[in-house]
């Protein structure tokens, strides 16, 4: 009778490491079915890299050029020679377009067309920066009194006080909301709508107590009371 011989019984160790052999066996077997599409893979991966830092290096690169230039712009701006700033803006705007000096820049343009006296041009930049500057607060606040302004002057009152309401009813933590309230009671007064031109300057003197606006809103609100009472002017 044949003598049956007993396999050894292989430990947990030693089945780790055959399946440690066993992988790395099929490892070499890949890499070398494959050595052109892997180094292919890792000089497209290096690529990349290497395209997005230089884009981010130029990105950097051209925000600082951006804002020194605006800093000359600004300089232009704020002494009051428009025609200049008008330049050196566009630009900025042409040159840098995309950088955050750039589209700050489209509303500073817009007001120089506003103090210029061309209404039409700065309506247009005043909603260009609008669209551009919607995250920011601050920046949308400005851009839609601009807006608001340019309407305004164009003696277009319903229209200046849609977007003036925009202001005060969406922007209520910017500086801007107080010139907002007192605009549209403004125009409100311009279309001899004084009722409501009151409620517009009470809302001054409620949330804005103690300032050059609620002081101004007060003669205001005494001058159309007193001559709505008196029939002066209807009510």
């Amino acid at each position: 009778m044949a003598k049956s011989i007993k396999r050894k019984r292989m430990t947990r160790h030693e089945l780790k490491e055959d399946r440690f052999l066993e992988t790395a066996k099929n490892l070499i077997t890949f890499f070398r079915a494959n050595t052109s599409r892997i180094i292919l893979t890792v000089v497209i991966l290096l690529g990349i890299a290497i395209a997005v830092r230089v884009y981010l290096s130029n990105r950097r690169s051209a925000e600082e050029i951006a804002r020194v230039k605006k800093l000359y712009a600004d300089a232009f701006y704020n002494n009051g020679n428009f025609r200049e700033a008008v330049s050196a803006y566009q630009e900025i705007i042409t040159l840098h377009g995309g950088t955050r000096s750039a589209k700050v820049s489209t509303l500073f343009l817009a007001n120089c067309y506003f103090f210029s006296g061309d209404m039409d041009n700065a309506l247009e930049y005043y909603e260009r920066s609008l669209r551009i500057l919607k995250k920011n607060p601050n920046w949308a606040s400005a851009a839609e009194m601009g807006i608001a302004s340019v309407h305004e002057q164009k003696g277009l009152f319903d229209e200046a006080n849609e977007y003036y309401n925009n202001v005060i009813n969406n922007y209520k933590n910017t500086p801007v909301r107080i010139d907002a309230l007192l605009s549209k009671a403004r125009c409100l007064e311009f279309t001899n709508r004084y009722t409501e031109a009151i409620t517009a300057y009470s809302v001054i003197e409620r949330e804005y107590p103690n300032t050059d606006f609620a002081n101004e809103a007060n003669k205001r609100i005494v001058f159309l009371r007193g001559a709505t009472e008196s029939e002066r002017i209807p009510k």
